[in-house]
């Protein structure tokens, strides 16, 4: 298969078969061993389709008689990919992009799907210039969510909660590709020693301005190419993601659990910060996430990382009294790294603001029962909705008396922040939103 029909299969497997665009990508590239220019413009057919998606469908729907929902995975697949090649890659030409969609309607599909697919392409095209985006005076939520492509229900909440320049502020932000950020292995090599050996390497680097432990890289190297991944001396993680071990604060010879920890970057983190005399407990309610924990933890060559198979929501009843710390990075809805998931902000629903909140309850209060006297309390999410964050965390404290919030800037101090929670707002602070409360239970 060339590139373009190796990119269809990816969007077909993640999108009708929901597959997450990481993992798929991530396969298709060590599977086929691009060229480097080959690698790039796969990513580009993909990631570019996925973050596309809305106005894609949108132009579809102005010029197909069939609506949406009736149209075949498979030729749906093909023309947004082809969609995307005329009206989002300025070096595609036109003709190559109709002609390459054709190729794969006939070889994927049949002769009818081929030219249902040429029609398309070429009347759009020829119809170019009809596909105006709506302005902002006419309708400021279509504007936005067409523009940087967002969903509808979302920009809509964004515009109650932030306004509509703030709002704005933040869609472009969601809308950029992100830089790959690494967080130095502090057990094997310091950032200093990393960013001389990547600068060795002709790879611009710079340090995290907030985590100590951060490093990006600008430009888009491959990661298979990374040696300092493949011999454990970094991991990729988020910079936000890395700002929650540094305020857990674990210390040498203490327990540690991380109750909802898989893939284990988190985890990996805290049993590096902890020393080797700190044990880190991993758990997660499915085995195969754990063996995601284990085997990060084994790359990193860390000897303190255990995992529990254990549901973050009865984990106290077994394990009451037993962690000197206990970090709940609950599950959430995810709206704070929405420029790193693509293919999950179509996936998002508003019934996740309201189902998410009673499980995180839950969660939240069965791991403090792990909490030690005299013990530390860390709840975290990569969302911004306060539902899931600040209320989360007043209803548990109304509920539990033995535990009052200390102001997590003081482990971490983030510019603009002063406590006691730390929530990033990417409109704001230029990084993906995230929060983080820490509690102290009583001793």
């Amino acid at each position: 298969m060339n590139v373009r029909e190796i990119a269809f299969q990816s969007l077909l497997t993640i999108c009708r078969d929901e597959g997450y665009s990481n993992i798929v990508v991530s396969k298709a590239i060590q599977t086929h061993q691009f060229a480097d220019r080959d690698r790039r413009f796969y990513t580009e057919l993909v990631y570019g389709t996925l973050r596309c998606l809305n106005y894609l469908d949108w132009i579809i729907s102005q010029i197909s008689t069939r609506k949406l929902q009736k149209l075949d995975p498979v030729c749906l697949a093909i023309i947004r990919l082809g969609l995307y090649q005329i009206f989002g890659m300025t070096k595609v030409p036109k003709s190559a992009a109709c002609n390459e969609a054709v190729k794969m309607a006939t070889k994927f599909g049949n002769r009818g799907m081929a030219k249902f697919v040429n029609a398309m392409l070429r009347n759009s095209i020829r119809r170019r210039s009809q596909f105006v985006i709506p302005d902002k005076g006419e309708n400021i939520v279509a504007h936005l969510a067409l523009t940087y492509h967002q969903q509808e229900w979302l920009v809509r909440r964004w515009i109650e909660a932030y306004g509509p320049d703030d709002t704005e502020r933040l869609c472009q932000y969601f809308d950029t590709i992100p830089p790959l950020c690494l967080r130095v292995n502090t057990a094997q090599t310091s950032r200093e020693e990393l960013l001389a050996d990547l600068e060795k390497q002709g790879l611009p680097a710079r340090p995290a301005a907030i985590s100590p432990d951060g490093i990006y890289l600008d430009g888009n190297p491959g990661i298979h190419e990374l040696t300092c991944l493949r011999d454990g001396r970094a991991i990729i993680q988020d910079e936000p993601s890395q700002l929650v071990a540094h305020i857990v604060d674990p210390q040498p010879h203490e327990v540690i659990f991380d109750v909802c920890a898989a893939p284990g970057g988190k985890t990996t983190h805290l049993a590096t910060l902890g020393g080797p005399s700190c044990v880190v407990y991993g758990g997660d309610i499915h085995e195969h996430k754990l063996r995601l924990i284990e085997y990060n933890a084994q790359k990193l060559g860390l000897k303190n990382v255990r995992t529990l198979l254990q549901n973050g929501c009865t984990i106290g009843q077994k394990y009451a009294g037993k962690a000197d710390r206990v970090l709940v990075d609950a599950p959430c809805s995810g709206l704070g790294v929405l420029r790193h998931k693509i293919d999950l902000r179509w996936r998002k629903n508003p019934s996740d603001l309201r189902t998410l909140p009673a499980l995180q309850r839950r969660i939240l209060d069965s791991a403090s029962q792990c909490v030690r006297p005299g013990g530390i309390l860390v709840y975290s999410t990569c969302t911004m909705n306060d539902d899931e964050n600040s209320r989360i965390v007043a209803a548990f404290l109304k509920n539990h008396p033995e535990f009052h919030v200390e102001n997590a800037t003081q482990w971490l101090p983030v510019p603009g922040h002063e406590g006691p929670f730390i929530q990033l707002l990417p409109q704001r602070d230029g990084l993906d939103g995230f929060f983080i409360a820490r509690m102290k239970k009583e001793g």
